[in-house]
Formats: C-alpha cells, sequence, structure tokens
C-alpha cells in the first residue's frame, strides 16, 4: 500500500480514504474554517502541494517545480500557505496565496529550513533550521521572512515547532534529555 489522506470520526470509527490514488499523500493541515485540506502529493513524480475539499473532491494542485513541496500549513485566516521547498538546492521556507499564486521564499541559507507553522495572529512563523549546526533547532521570524531569530541553542535536536492557542508557547520536539519527547518555551 501507500500513504493515503483519510477522514476518521474522533472516535476512531468510519475512515474514509480522502486522497486515494496510487502516489504518497502526506502531511495534511485543515484550513482555518475546516472546508479545505492541504497535503503533499509525489502522485504526479515529485512532491507537490494540493489542495483539496474537507470530503476529499476538487484535488488541485498548487505548486510545480523539479524539486520537492511539502509541510504546508495555513495561516490563521486562510488566504495563505506556508510551506517547504528544496526548489533553491535545499530546504527553504515559502508562502503562497492559497490558490498556488504569489509563492515566495521567505529563508535563504546553504542549510535546511522545514516545519514552518504560523503563530494563531498570523504575524510570525516558527520553523526548524540547521543553519547554525548540524542538529535543527527552532526560529521565529515575521510572516514576511523579516526579523528570523534562533530560540533554542542546545547540542541537541529541535524541531517541528507548534505555536500555542494564544501566540504566547511554542511546543516542540527534542531528544535533549536522551529520548523524543515534547518540551514547551
Amino acid at each position: 500500500g501507500n500513504d493515503e489522506i483519510y477522514l476518521i470520526n474522533a472516535d476512531g470509527s468510519v475512515p474514509i480514504n480522502l486522497s486515494n490514488n496510487a502516489g504518497v499523500d502526506s502531511s495534511p493541515a485543515w484550513s482555518p474554517g475546516g472546508t479545505r485540506i492541504a497535503f503533499a502529493s509525489n502522485r504526479d513524480g515529485n512532491t507537490e502541494i494540493y489542495v483539496m475539499n474537507a470530503d476529499g473532491l476538487s484535488q488541485i494542485r498548487l505548486t510545480t517545480n523539479g524539486e520537492s513541496d511539502f509541510a504546508p500549513v495555513w495561516s490563521p485566516d486562510g488566504t495563505r500557505i506556508a510551506f517547504t521547498s528544496g526548489r533553491d538546492g535545499n530546504d527553504e521556507i515559502y508562502v503562497m496565496n492559497a490558490d498556488g499564486l504569489n509563492q515566495v521564499r521567505l529563508t535563504n541559507n546553504l542549510a535546511s529550513d522545514d516545519k514552518p507553522d504560523w503563530s494563531p495572529d498570523g504575524t510570525r512563523i516558527a520553523f526548524d533550521s540547521t543553519r547554525d549546526g548540524a542538529l535543527p533547532q527552532i526560529y521565529v521570524m515575521n510572516a514576511n521572512g523579516t526579523s528570523q531569530t534562533r530560540l533554542t541553542d542546545n547540542t541537541a535536536s529541535d524541531s517541528k515547532p507548534v505555536w500555542s492557542p494564544d501566540s504566547t508557547q511554542i511546543a516542540f520536539t527534542s531528544n535533549r534529555d536522551g529520548n523524543d519527547g515534547v518540551y514547551v518555551m
């Protein structure tokens, strides 16, 4: 089998395959209103960003380039999608309109910038990056890519940042105690 995007009731019942194709589909992200889902898929030979209605209909490809695009996340107002792309030789953070237009690179360095997450107020994006070493650390920037600031600094891997609903904290994955765990700052 291959990875697909499923919709399932909160109690685990009634799984429905929404993406249903021969490619690998991953990284589903709900739009703020719950009517659309952004996701990554390699169904056309390269991993790109797609969107579909919450019922799986109207699957539309938003990105088209020779390198992988993945890890989509909606802006809180539903008008933009941030994502990771390898189109410039290494993984960088991009944003685009929800219809795929106006794709703009926000980060630009020789390291990997990955796993963006919008702050609930829409003004900032957290992400992880290896720009200051071999292991990822947590960074935050303004939604337009300015003021990129490192938040964590240790010898462990800190990755996959997620904002709290009130924008005051960030949860992330780290192995700083020797085991993978969830931390909050």
